[in-house]
């Protein structure tokens, strides 16, 4: 007889997950990366380079797994006239349901909204 299966979810998997769902609610134009990551990125010139490769990556959110919990980071551009914080809840509220239905984790999600897209 066999021992109990061990199952773990990486960051990538759960961050994929999110931004799929996160780019299905309307109001939302696109995940942007954030300041510390803008900021990151100038840097890369004399940084190390991450060790994933830039086509796995997932550009405006970040997903950190502990145990059957996942924490996990999103940033937003909405269009204008959207209501702030009635998406940035309902961003929170869907992306913590999809993870938990997908990735059978716990998570916390945290949202920031850091742009809004104005009418052409």
């Amino acid at each position: 007889m066999s021992g109990p299966t061990t199952v773990s979810v990486s960051d990538l998997a759960v961050a994929r997950v999110a931004a799929r769902r996160v780019r299905r609610v309307p109001g939302v134009v696109a995940l942007m990366g954030d300041v510390a990551h803008t900021l990151l990125g100038l840097a890369a010139d004399w940084l190390p380079r991450d060790p994933v490769p830039e086509e796995l990556r997932v550009q405006g959110l970040v997903a950190s797994v502990h145990g059957h919990e996942a924490e996990i980071r999103v940033t937003v551009g909405v269009r204008f006239g959207t209501n702030c914080a009635e998406l940035a809840e309902r961003v929170r509220r869907e992306v913590a349901e999809e993870v938990a239905t997908v990735c059978g984790l716990d998570a916390r999600v945290r949202v920031t909204v850091a742009d809004i897209v104005l009418p052409a």
